[in-house]
């Protein structure tokens, strides 16, 4: 099959196409990264509720999100349980605290108090297999890999958690948070190096609740809900409770403004910067198509090459904006950065890149008409 003269031309002289290809790519990683960064900060905020698999949540009726919670009664994962498609109920209990493991190393943390058994729904994921079980010894405790430089600990230290001693039994994994550091322990383990009395030992943050397969979710949250009056507790599905955190977060606080304003942003820069560079490139063709001009090639053939141009630049910068982005992705996974890439972003990314390349195309052919081949010859 012959090569076009478009694509002819951006084999014999890419490297005159070449920064606009490097400008689509560099448009393209800086929007993704933007966006990746957003949705990956504000999706540990949920990590807890997405890494449970508790198909349902009870919480005081005020809750907007995972951290603003009151306590409620534990009691209530016995009505819970009494539901035929009940698989499963337990209590997940959160307390703040100070860890401290000498006299430079004091953070404040979240103590996250867990049932101490592989299969209880409030054990997260990455946890399930042997962390939880480990989590019944006296005073032992489970911390995030990803935070063991800001605790300064590690498997087996000792470190003090409102001047009560802890063990660090183990290491979790993909469970840090924005604006929290987690630190897993029993209830028991909880309930024993508390500063204060708990507001009552029959008292949890949250009642998570695992249903039986095949059970329509939303009836059996709307009878529960119903059966628990809203103005007293309030019952979330799992994708509810987590899509409501990470809303609350990205619209109430500061933080998921300020994000929210540097992503758009940087989606803005790389469109200017994509469709100033690829009109440059285009124009600095024009003395060439002025010669088919002259002799008498028909404008509209000479517009589908310059469309054909630097829509293969757009395609090769989208393609090379993928490549970078995966490697971006498994440096930011090696040093713990939350940034995560879903299939819908990649995809504008690419769109917006080739449609950027095309809308440059369609400037340049805007100023190869209005311009005489005679102007350009000489």
């Amino acid at each position: 099959m012959p090569l076009s003269l478009a694509r002819a031309t951006l084999l014999h002289e890419w490297p005159r196409f070449l920064p606009g290809v490097l400008s689509v790519a560099f448009a393209g990683i800086l929007m993704l990264v933007q966006l990746g960064l957003l949705l990956g900060m504000f999706g540990t905020v949920s990590v807890l509720i997405d890494s449970s698999d508790a198909q349902l949540w009870i919480t005081s009726p005020e809750t907007q999100s995972f951290d603003e919670s009151r306590d409620i009664p534990a009691s209530l994962g016995a009505l819970i349980r009494s539901q035929p498609e009940i698989e499963g109920s337990d209590a997940l209990r959160t307390y703040d605290a100070e860890w401290r493991l000498d006299s430079r190393v004091r953070v404040g943390v979240v103590l996250v108090g867990l049932d101490a058994s592989g299969d209880a729904p409030s054990c997260p994921e990455p946890m399930r297999a042997a962390l939880c079980a480990r989590l019944a010894e006296p005073m032992a405790v489970v911390v995030d890999r990803a935070e063991l430089d800001k605790l300064g600990a590690d498997v087996g230290a000792l470190a003090e958690i409102n001047g009560h001693r802890v063990r660090v039994v183990g290491i979790s994994q993909g469970l840090r948070a924005i604006g929290a550091t987690y630190v897993f322990a029993s209830t028991q383990t909880l309930r024993a190096i508390s500063d204060a009395p708990l507001p009552g030992i029959d008292s949890a943050t949250f009642i998570l609740a695992r249903v039986k397969p095949g059970t329509d979710l939303k009836a059996l949250r709307d009878r529960l809900q119903s059966l628990l009056r809203p103005s007293a507790y309030r019952v979330w599905s799992r994708d509810e409770f987590s899509n409501g955190t990470q809303r609350y977060w990205l619209t109430e606080s500061g933080v998921g403004a300020g994000f929210l304003f540097s992503s758009l942003l940087g989606l803005i820069i790389g469109i200017v910067i994509t469709s100033q560079t690829l009109r440059a490139v285009i124009l600095a063709s024009l003395r060439e198509y002025a010669t088919f001009r002259a002799i008498g090639v028909p404008s509209s053939k000479l517009g589908a090459v310059v469309l054909e141009q630097s829509l293969w630049i757009g395609i090769v910068g989208a393609a090379l904006t993928l490549l970078l982005s995966a490697l971006i992705v498994a440096l930011a996974h090696a040093f713990y950065i939350p940034l995560k890439l879903t299939g819908w972003a990649i995809f504008v990314a690419v769109v917006i890149g080739i449609f950027t390349a095309g809308i440059s195309g369609l400037l340049a052919l805007r100023a190869l008409y209005k311009v005489e081949p005679a102007v350009l010859l000489r």
